[in-house]
């Protein structure tokens, strides 16, 4: 029976998005994405130019959406004005964008050394700076990346929209309201 070259390419993706997110992007090669999809390295060229290739398929659509989502976040709307209504607003619609772009998302963390990441820390980082109220720069680059660790760690534990949104605001109303924001939405007395 013979193979339909749909199967064989998405079956290239599947495979390349699981030890990509497993192993990262620098650390899979296109030999271990060809030995785990049962066919030659030299088999994956007919359907994917580069290593690079297969990352951009996977990838890009959710960079694409993180810099609306980053467009959308760092207006006067938000920054400077976190209440539990716009944390509300943040982890609904981070819960969305996270469950549909969940493994392009989960990639670029991944990826240690990927333009990708470093667009994501860079902007992240730089907004949290801009904006935190605080004097010391290292402290908030440092609250910026645990912020970033915090979204890699939900995106690696869970899947469906739900959990991810509940873990999100968790996270976002700890982030912008401090551990009397998370009393209030874990019901906890102050």
């Amino acid at each position: 029976m013979q193979v339909k070259k749909d199967d064989i390419q998405k079956k290239i993706l599947t495979v390349s998005e699981r030890l990509f997110i497993k192993n990262g992007y620098e650390n899979t090669s296109l030999k271990m994405i060809a030995e785990r999809s049962y066919i030659s390295k030299s088999n994956i060229y007919r359907y994917y130019k580069s290593k690079e290739e297969i990352y951009e398929t996977l990838v890009g659509p959710a960079r694409s959406e993180i810099i609306k989502l980053m467009s959308f976040f760092f207006t006067d709307d938000f920054i400077g004005k976190y209440t539990p209504d716009k944390c509300e607003e943040i982890s609904g619609v981070l819960a969305r964008i996270f469950c549909e772009y969940r493994s392009g998302i989960l990639i670029a963390l991944r990826s240690s050394e990927g333009t990708d990441r470093k667009m994501i820390e860079q902007n992240i980082i730089g907004k949290f700076v801009e904006a935190c109220p605080i004097d010391d720069d290292g402290a908030k680059e440092m609250i910026s990346k645990l912020l970033i660790y915090g979204y890699t760690d939900i995106l690696l534990k869970y899947s469906d929209e739900a959990s991810i949104k509940k873990e999100l605001k968790v996270l976002i109303y700890y982030h912008y309201l401090g551990l009397n924001g998370l009393k209030s939405i874990m019901g906890i007395d102050c």
